[in-house]
């Protein structure tokens, strides 16, 4: 069972998927740091110009929205990135359940194939050994049976491998 791609493409492509999603959780954190840090440096000079206590309220309240702002950013920047490797992974997840599908189907014709093939070789057999003459013939029949079912067994082998 194989979705066409090697174990190493498999394992290479899960490994960028995971680094993909280890940046963009790295990008996340230092646009909210910086977005912080920049409403924080806003923040202490506002509040210093800040002359009554109106205008200090506003600007707790500016900053607080800032800092919320920078927040929904972080998350968005991730959950981009959580869609993104969760999309990876169903993908992966539907490669998987279709190789198993093809891989069944093909067991299914070998097994098909491989009844058919013995069925064949038991009438030919037993016409065989019913038209013999001597023992010599029936040998040969039986022989022939023997080289036929090792073939069939043989080419089921390779078609359920």
């Amino acid at each position: 069972m194989t979705t066409g791609k090697s174990a190493a493409q498999q394992a290479e492509g899960s490994n960028e998927a995971r680094k993909l999603l280890d940046e963009a959780w790295d990008r996340a954190k230092k646009a909210y740091k910086e977005a912080k840090e920049q409403a924080d440096i806003v923040y202490k000079e506002a509040k210093k110009i800040a002359v009554d206590k109106e205008a200090k309220k506003a600007v707790d309240q500016a900053h607080k929205e800032a800092v919320k702002q920078a927040q929904k950013l972080r998350d968005a920047i991730t959950g981009e990135a959580q869609a993104a490797f969760s999309d990876f992974w169903k993908q992966r997840d539907i490669d998987s359940q279709e190789a198993i599908t093809k891989s069944k189907e093909r067991s299914d014709q070998a097994k098909i194939a491989y009844k058919e093939a013995k069925e064949q070789a038991d009438i030919v057999h037993k016409e065989a050994r019913g038209q013999a003459v001597d023992k010599e013939a029936e040998k040969a029949a039986d022989n022939a049976r023997k080289e036929t079912l090792k073939q069939a067994k043989k080419d089921y082998d390779e078609g359920t491998a």
